[in-house]
């Protein structure tokens, strides 16, 4: 089955007209405008940790007098 140009606009006006399911995108959207900066940034920290470990480690290994 075809569907014309006038049946799509009208499902995509049938869309924009339905409110049920705004609160579901409202926090679907909220929580990726936090979810996704907050694991970038907890990649950033785990990267610095772990070359903070990867120094530390090295160091721990010189033979100092």
């Amino acid at each position: 089955m075809w569907y014309t140009v006038n049946d799509w606009m009208h499902k995509l006006a049938g869309l924009a007209a339905d409110e049920s399911g705004q609160t579901t995108i409202e926090w679907a959207l909220l929580i990726a405008v936090v979810g996704l900066p907050a694991i970038t940034v907890f990649g950033w920290l785990l990267s610095i940790l772990a070359e903070n470990y990867r120094l530390v480690t090295f160091l721990e290994l010189l033979p100092f007098p």
